[in-house]
């Protein structure tokens, strides 16, 4: 039976747990002296750490939340282990996630073969380890498989958690849009105050909320616009008034055209335009309205746009095209195995020089591919085919309901996240793939029960 007050230790049991772990912070302050951050953020640690053995679904959103928030800062702090250790922010979340969701996995050990999408998460995960051994880069390598780890953790954790708790779902939509609003209070004062991101291409002052990039805070903003769509439909059919969520949802889409990344514009429309044509055919025209008015209102969308199919000289678009031409170049040269996953700057350095500008592909399949070849690059297609395979089985499965109408929300938003990875690495904001395989998970999980055979 499921169990909506879910647990791995009781309160007592997680009440001596923290005093354990106080006593030893406290030990090893005393003995190591570190920096004062350091055993503030340990302290921290052990708090989340406890949440989540006593509450395993709080404990996990607040890790996804916290990932979210802290994601520009998440290469400036480090906690330093010893003199000659250190991790940073990023690293110290994805460890914490994958150990707390290895201890819930173990926990229930007999539902891991529930989980969809098995197989191809560790193919590719082992595949990308084994790329240690030949990678010019072994240190990137590491952090690539750490990483891609944690994306597989916090798939398997989320269906873990929607499996047994019933109320699961619900709260983890709520939760997602709860994370949304620190980076968007960012993205705010970074428009009032004009101290937007500027990418020395003409266009200054782009949001970037709370993310290192505005491309990267608008692949987040696509998952917080799917949800609120989902919500505002899932409103409607319960004859709920939907006012303040389409409010929300206006000003989130006019954050993410502020962060003038037309790769985020792209999926946009391809997230309105599928979804116009399944579910609502009034609002294709309403997306098609708002280009047209934009490109002919906005100079700077119209320079944007018009880049697009008339680059100049300088146009970002051209510098793409030529670094997927030397990524593919690069490529040639170990056509199966590639260099190593996460070595993307060490081959740009080593094909064109440590001054060579810009190391970053913008694609990630022309990353894949380059990083891991031709067997690389096959297991992360078979990954993204299996989970659209399996997400439309699911669609096809459910009955019409706010179910069936999640299920195809999330389906768009992963077509809609791909085709922005054909123009920036999407793949390697783990942020943003923490909460959008959170979302693959959830939608998988519905009416799992009833045995429907998944891969």
């Amino acid at each position: 039976m499921k169990d909506t007050n879910l647990s791995i230790l009781s309160k007592k049991a997680t009440g001596l747990f923290l005093i354990i772990g106080i006593c030893i912070i406290f030990i090893m302050h005393t003995i190591f002296m570190p920096p004062f951050l350091t055993t503030i953020g340990m302290l921290l640690l052990l708090l989340i750490i406890a949440l989540f053995l006593h509450r395993p679904l709080w404990g996990f959103l607040t890790l996804i939340v916290l990932r979210t928030s802290v994601d520009f800062f998440s290469s400036h702090f480090s906690l330093h282990v010893t003199e000659t250790l250190a991790l940073n922010i990023a690293s110290i979340l994805a460890i914490t996630l994958i150990a707390t969701s290895s201890i819930l996995l173990i926990v229930y050990r007999k539902d891991i073969l529930r989980i969809p999408l098995l197989l191809p998460f560790i193919l590719l995960i082992i595949y990308t380890a084994i790329s240690y051994f030949y990678s010019i880069d072994k240190v990137s390598t590491f952090q690539e498989t750490l990483r891609l780890l944690s994306i597989f953790m916090s798939f398997s954790a989320a269906y873990i958690l929607c499996i047994k708790i019933p109320t699961a779902r619900t709260t983890i939509i709520a939760t997602i849009l709860l994370a949304s609003i620190l980076p968007l209070s960012f993205a705010l004062f970074q428009l009032v105050s004009g101290t937007g991101f500027s990418d020395n291409i003409g266009t200054d002052g782009r949001l970037f909320g709370t993310f290192k990039h505005p491309n990267a805070f608008a692949s987040f903003l696509i998952i917080i616009i799917a949800v609120l769509t989902y919500r505002v439909f899932a409103l409607h059919q319960a004859n709920t008034n939907t006012n303040l969520t389409k409010i929300l949802l206006f000003f989130t889409i006019a954050v993410l055209l502020l962060t003038f990344s037309r790769g985020g514009w792209f999926a946009l429309i391809i997230f309105f335009t599928i979804f116009s044509l399944l579910r609502a055919p009034k609002l294709l025209f309403v997306t098609v309205g708002m280009v047209v008015v934009l490109f002919f209102t906005s100079q700077t969308v119209h320079d944007r746009i018009e880049d697009i199919y008339n680059p100049p000289a300088d146009s970002s678009i051209r510098w793409r095209v030529q670094q997927w031409k030397n990524a593919v170049a690069a490529w040639r040269l170990s056509p199966i195995y590639g260099y190593g996953a996460g070595t993307e700057i060490a081959i740009h350095e080593q094909e064109q020089g440590f001054y060579a500008g810009n190391p970053y592909t913008h694609n990630d399949f022309v990353k894949s591919l380059q990083e891991t070849g031709i067997i690389g690059l096959s297991l992360f297609v078979f990954l993204l085919g299996m989970t659209l395979t399996l997400l439309i089985k699911k669609y096809r499965y459910l009955d019409a309901g706010n179910k069936k109408l999640f299920v195809l929300i999330v389906i768009i938003l992963f077509v809609a996240e791909i085709g922005f990875g054909m123009s920036s690495n999407i793949w390697r904001s783990t942020a943003v793939q923490w909460l959008l395989w959170t979302l693959v998970a959830c939608a998988l999980s519905i009416e799992a029960h009833k045995n429907m055979k998944l891969l």
